[in-house]
């Protein structure tokens, strides 16, 4: 009867233990970032695979970590900059929970800057109603004795679901809608940490920039840029994802969503942080060009392409034209040729340099296969091109083709090569045969010829009147002469201006 009574009290005791016990904890994963360390929690949690994609070894390496957390996993890309600094871009899919640290041994004392305080109401916007993103949580700087030892630029978590649409013969539309945007950002002199969660059919992403050395020359500079980030939040982006930049959407996408979310060609340069790198060099503006330029060098090369290809439908081209993703955008294309060259002459790249004249080359591939609106002399490039537009001739606007003609000129410069100058000329001419035309009977311009000669739409309001007198500086600069005709089409535009 004792021995029984003893065995009943141990179930009992061992009972009562594994009730209470506390949970195991989380598996760990460690990634070094030079000196430091992200520490990844999860349940289950495991290495699979690590490997380093091709990329631009002059200007950064890419490490890329593919991690299984049970029912999740895990995909974590370091970036690591020519200057040592490290982007690093984390993503949690599928349902579960990941805690992540940064830890900063040696730091004595830190504080914070808040990038998102005093946040502008944003206003209904008709063609991408409101974004909600906001720029990063803020930069925080960790110093012992007072010299500095590291910044960290932290960004919010970004959950989201990925629709696709299926067309055929392996062609999709491809975007993600926006679910839910936090801070789970916490401090304290030993580091940072983060927490993403995630759903089934979920994901979560979350980005820091990790810097040896001050982000920021002077303090101006830094405050100039949170209040531009807050002001133009169309110019920038927020939500650096493993795969790119995501950017919202026009709501005539398919699939349909409002909170449509992605790698939006128009802003993966980042024109302005670019251009305040080229004058200022701030750290910062170094580490968005070359973070720019590697985003747009993986999305191409990953995709096996010279030129870079829209991946969502525009319902508007789908109707007008049936076209679907992906497709080529020719002024896309442009600015980011002009501006990737820009930045390989100046960084020494020449990979990124040759961007200008592989696209030209492209774009003459279309104008020999008559992707154009004929005029009565030369030809205006067609704004669009997808193989599968068949026999369907798309339109031209007048801000594609003087950007095109421009980044012709751009190429004969740098080469020398007349095949280049013709083609821009060609485009003057047909904006000259064209004439006043363009001039619509409120005195702006028209936004796009037809393939019938017919023109649509309202103009941009400052954009293409910048492309004509760009054109025309450009062209007087070969020693060209002033066109009477652009020079009327300026006046036109500007008086139009004045009048509103």
């Amino acid at each position: 009867m004792k021995k029984a009574l003893l065995l009943l009290l141990a179930v009992i005791i061992m009972a009562g233990c594994t009730e209470t016990k506390e949970e195991e904890p989380a598996d760990r994963a460690e990634i070094p970032l030079g000196s430091r360390m992200l520490v990844l929690e999860a349940e289950g949690l495991r290495l699979e695979q690590k490997f380093q994609p091709e990329g631009l070894d002059s200007l950064y390496k890419d490490t890329v970590y593919k991690l299984d957390a049970q029912s999740a996993s895990i995909t974590v890309r370091v970036r690591k900059l020519n200057n040592g600094d490290q982007f690093v871009m984390t993503r949690l899919s599928g349902k579960g929970t990941i805690k992540a640290t940064i830890s900063i041994p040696g730091a004595d004392d830190y504080y914070m800057i808040d990038w998102t305080k005093d946040m502008p109401v944003r206003e209904h916007n008709k063609v991408t109603g409101v974004d909600p993103t906001k720029p990063p949580v803020g930069l925080l700087r960790y110093t012992k004795n007072h010299e500095f030892v590291n910044e960290l630029v932290m960004s919010h978590s970004f959950t989201s679901k990925e629709l696709t649409e299926l067309y055929g013969s392996g062609r999709e539309s491809r975007l993600h809608e926006l679910l839910a945007e936090k801070n789970t950002v916490t401090h304290s002199k030993e580091g940072v940490q983060f927490e993403l969660t995630s759903e089934r059919d979920q994901m979560a992403d979350q980005w820091f920039l990790l810097a040896d050395h001050p982000l920021f020359d002077e303090s101006s500079h830094l405050n100039d840029w949170i209040t531009f980030q807050k002001e133009h939040y169309k110019e920038v982006n927020n939500w650096f994802a493993v795969d790119g930049p995501m950017k919202k959407l026009p709501w005539s996408v398919e699939p349909f969503t409002k909170d449509g979310y992605g790698l939006y060609l128009g802003t993966m340069i980042e024109k302005e942080a670019i251009d305040r790198f080229f004058r200022d060099q701030d750290r910062y503006f170094y580490d968005l060009t070359v973070q720019s330029a590697a985003n747009l060098w993986t999305y191409r090369t990953s995709r096996n392409d010279v030129i870079w290809k829209t991946e969502f439908t525009s319902t508007w081209l789908k109707q007008k034209y049936d076209i679907t993703a992906p497709y080529v955008d020719t002024r896309h294309n442009e600015l980011i040729a002009l501006y990737l060259h820009r930045i390989g002459k100046e960084l020494g790249v020449p990979e990124l340099e040759a961007a200008l004249t592989d696209y030209s080359d492209y774009l003459l591939k279309l104008i020999s296969i008559d992707n154009i609106v004929p005029a009565e002399k030369g030809y205006y490039p067609a704004d669009y091109y997808s193989p599968q537009q068949g026999k369907q001739f798309i339109h031209a606007s007048l801000n594609h083709s003087l950007g095109e003609a421009n980044m012709f000129i751009k190429a004969y410069k740098e080469t020398k090569e007349k095949k280049y100058l013709l083609a821009a000329r060609n485009i003057r001419q047909a904006v000259e045969s064209t004439g006043e035309k363009w001039i619509r009977p409120n005195g702006d311009l028209w936004y796009q010829i037809n393939r019938d000669g017919t023109f649509d739409g309202g103009d941009y309001e400052l954009l293409t009147l910048y492309d004509l007198r760009r054109h025309e500086k450009n062209w007087k600069e070969l020693g060209g002469k002033t066109s009477p005709i652009l020079q009327k089409l300026i006046e036109s535009k500007e008086q139009y201006l004045n009048s509103k």
